[in-house]
């Protein structure tokens, strides 16, 4: 019951200050792995870049930023990190000396594509909204996507290769989907789901843009359409998966069908997926899942559990060995095996 009612409380702090702010932590780290897999960066509302030994998992370098970070990512040679703070504004930083080398304003809801050396970023003032595409290395301008009017943004990532994005925008009343319709009897689980998303009165756009151009290649009116915040969006081939706080996921095929899934923990306050885009990872509530995205094969994990108040997942990272860091509302960061045993937890500080 306590459980029930701090995921709640917390549920409804998220919903409240995402509509208020671009990006609000509620507190702990986001955690980033370099390319090699020898380097560990972690930051988050305390505005400090912890640099950490993978190996030893000991914190060798501590830089202030002076704003809170909600994101981070190595580029492709691990030369650069490109982080997000709270005002959705990119910081470019060197991974050597530790300096900011570079700012871009605007560019909320970051989706890092590391093996194209890409990241982009939505700004929600102009009009049309428009989403930058920028070099992970020195954040020059490498395409612009202008969407439709002026839409919210939920969720929207690159796939792994930077050659598409997927952009899902905020769902609207539509007259034409059924509403106010009960449920069967006896109907629970994802199916329940489905139903009530099926008779909401509410549909979404999903779009689909080639990065190198700007222009839209595809289209697909979903009933899929939950509120719930904290949204990340990722290709698996032709499909382009959603998965959210709520844990009501969703894939949705290159014909814009819809299959929803969930994943094996509670919550998902804490999101990741591997440069690849073959392993994702999610957190809630002390306990996490590793996700293999190929045919969603799941092995679920916990942590040890510190006394007091629970601990939370915040962000992950996967090397490319397979190795998972997730960090938490606790300032630490848990080690995940490749395949998804919990390993070991290290304080960061």
């Amino acid at each position: 019951m306590k459980r029930l009612i701090l995921a709640m409380f917390l549920g409804s702090m998220l919903l409240w200050s995402t509509s208020v702010f671009a990006a609000t932590p509620l507190g702990g780290l986001a955690v980033a792995v370099s390319p090699g897999g020898e380097t560990l960066v972690s930051a988050g509302d305390n505005r400090v870049l912890y640099v950490l030994d993978a190996a030893k998992m000991e914190v060798t370098n501590r830089v202030w930023l002076g704003v809170g970070i909600v994101n981070l990512a190595f580029n492709k040679d691990g030369s650069r990190v490109v982080a997000e703070d709270t005002d959705g504004t990119l910081h470019l930083i060197d991974a050597k000396e530790w300096k900011v080398l570079k700012k871009a304003p605007k560019a909320e809801r970051m989706s890092a594509a590391p093996q194209a050396d890409l990241v982009a970023g939505v700004n929600t003032g102009a009009t049309p909204n428009t989403i930058q595409i920028l070099s992970m290395t020195d954040l020059s301008s490498k395409g612009q996507v202008t969407l439709p009017g002026k839409p919210k943004v939920v969720s929207m990532g690159l796939d792994a290769g930077g050659a598409r994005l997927a952009v899902l925008l905020e769902a609207v009343a539509d007259e034409s989907e059924p509403k106010g319709a009960t449920p069967p009897a006896g109907v629970k689980g994802l199916e329940l789901e489905t139903f009530k998303l099926k008779h909401d009165g509410k549909t979404s756009l999903l779009l689909i843009f080639n990065t190198a151009d700007g222009k839209q290649v595809g289209e697909h009116k979903l009933w899929y359409s939950p509120s719930s915040t904290r949204w990340m969006a990722f290709f698996q081939g032709e499909n382009v998966l959603v998965v959210n706080y709520s844990n009501v996921n969703a894939k949705i095929d290159g014909k814009g069908e819809v299959t929803l899934f969930q994943l094996d923990n509670s919550f998902n306050y804490g999101l990741g997926i591997s440069a690849d885009q073959t392993v994702l990872m999610s957190g809630g509530l002390s306990d996490g899942t590793y996700t293999k995205v190929e045919g969603l094969n799941m092995v679920k994990f916990q942590p040890d559990k510190l006394p007091g108040w629970p601990e939370y997942f915040k962000h992950f990272a996967v090397a490319k060995d397979g190795t998972a860091y997730g960090s938490t509302s606790s300032y630490r960061i848990i080690k995940i095996k490749p395949g998804g045993a919990f390993d070991k937890s290290y304080p960061v500080f």
